[in-house]
């Protein structure tokens, strides 16, 4: 039997403290920067593709790496890699904070979501190895859940204020103090755990090789915007995409102790609530990128207007996930469905979003549709695809769940980010004055994630209802 996680005299609630406050950091900092984005260009010069990188390159790296980081923290201990994690974190908050450079501040937000990954899998861990099972454990994985929930709510309210009280950089500086109280806290009352199996091994070269065919189609997608999709760079990085993507395939079929069972992919739950869940973070993503830029760049909204102007519809997004397992609990088994029609009927909507928007019903009924349709998705969805999977499955379908999120919101900012480009060069084209052109790629953005969600919609009636998981 393994030593106690916990030192001698310390509370459980000091690990569901620490899991809490991780998972909310993890969340928040995927939110803050958006309201801190345009202030982040004004200052560092940052081209469209660039600003895109803030947001992408952190939730690549993050969802990329999460099924390592869980990975090596059954290996190396909680306490280990739990103290890597937040060094990772608050390291390059702090170097992100000082980037006089888009390279600077690009890199910081990469090892950013380094240690986010380790941030975003360790504590859930932490909170079962601390809390016996049964009612503690169960309130302890709620208040986990609804912290995540919340921090995109409280993430662009705290973007708005840092970014106008004092400067964008302060939505970095702000994980500093926190990330050193953790660490603090994880080093003074979890214990070092050693495992006996010495011969497992990291799948660092399958992690790697995915991270990189993600990377590469990305940054292609991002560069056909100004160079085309024939030109050397567009092909050589979508050659370089490939390539890793094969090289994945291969080093997970020959490793011992592969990162991914594809045989889990067999299941239909597990292969349509991955789509879902990929639609899902894409669509997530790209509202609070572009609602964010069209109030700030086309109203002409303060930074704190902004954050105030989004928190209804993060706090819907949060308030619907919470709701929604009471919800399926009371009979309500087609929460998928019904919420992502929901999210399409706001996203259609802001499809007209004008100018100066009226702020009901230009802005705030439609963008109170989009969070709390997906907030009825983000849990039922997930529920729905474990209650399908084999138990010794489903720390791995939970596992590539969150991966897919993360992944989707950078695929999202990246493809949709072209076609807002694309849309705005052809309306200057004809004429239109910039601001007026801007605001038709958002409007056009909008439509296409209102169209992904429609289809999530319809994938949905794909999935197995099913109560139970199976052996």
């Amino acid at each position: 039997m393994p030593p106690p996680l916990l030192r001698s005299g310390v509370s459980p609630w000091i690990a569901t403290f620490v899991a809490c406050v991780c998972a909310f950091m993890v969340v928040v900092d995927g939110a803050i920067v958006n309201v801190a984005l345009p202030a982040m260009r004004d200052d560092l010069g940052l081209s469209p593709v660039q600003l895109q990188w803030v947001v992408d390159i952190y939730l690549l790296l993050l969802g990329g790496f999460m099924l390592l980081a869980a990975r090596a923290s059954d290996i190396y201990g909680r306490r280990r890699l739990l103290l890597w994690g937040l060094t990772l974190f608050t390291g390059a908050s702090l170097a992100g904070g000082f980037a006089t450079s888009a390279t600077m501040l690009l890199a910081s937000r990469a090892v950013q979501g380094l240690g986010a990954s380790v941030l975003a899998t360790s504590p859930l861990a932490v909170i079962v190895a601390a809390h016996p099972k049964g009612a503690s454990q169960e309130r302890a994985i709620g208040l986990w859940a609804a912290c995540a929930a919340m921090g995109s709510a409280f993430g662009v309210v705290i973007g708005g204020l840092l970014t106008s009280l004092a400067s964008w950089r302060w939505v970095m500086f702000v994980n500093i103090p926190v990330g050193i109280v953790l660490a603090a806290v994880v080093a003074g009352c979890l214990r070092p755990q050693l495992t006996d199996d010495a011969r497992a091994k990291l799948d660092v070269l399958g992690a790697s090789t995915v991270t990189l065919a993600l990377a590469s189609f990305l940054y292609a997608i991002s560069e056909s915007v100004h160079a085309g999709w024939t030109s050397s760079t567009v092909l050589s990085a979508l050659a370089t995409a490939l390539i890793m993507f094969v090289a994945f395939i291969a080093a997970e079929r020959r490793s011992a102790q592969p990162l991914i069972n594809f045989e889990i992919f067999r299941l239909r739950n597990v292969t349509v609530g991955m789509a879902m869940v990929l639609s899902l973070g894409a669509v997530l993503t790209v509202s609070m990128f572009f609602l964010s830029q069209a109030l700030q760049r086309i109203d002409g909204r303060s930074p704190l207007d902004t954050g105030l102007a989004l928190l209804p519809m993060a706090s819907a997004l949060a308030v619907a996930s919470i709701a929604s397992r009471y919800l399926r609990d009371a009979g309500f088994t087609q929460l998928p469905f019904i919420g992502s029609l929901v999210s399409a009927a706001g996203l259609i909507w802001l499809n007209w979003l004008p100018v100066h928007p009226l702020q009901v019903s230009e802005f705030l009924l439609p963008t109170l549709l989009v969070g709390a349709g997906n907030g009825l998705v983000m849990m039922s969805a997930t529920q729905a695809v474990l209650a399908g999977v084999p138990r010794k499955d489903s720390g791995l379908a939970a596992g590539l769940q969150n991966t897919a999120r993360q992944l989707g919101g950078a695929v999202g900012i990246a493809v949709l980010g072209a076609v807002a480009h694309s849309v705005m060069a052809t309306q200057l084209a004809t004429g239109q004055l910039p601001q007026a052109a801007e605001l038709a790629g958002y409007r056009f953005a909008f439509l296409i994630a209102g169209i992904v969600s429609v289809v999530s919609a319809v994938a949905s009636l794909m999935l197995k209802q099913t109560t139970a998981l199976p052996e």
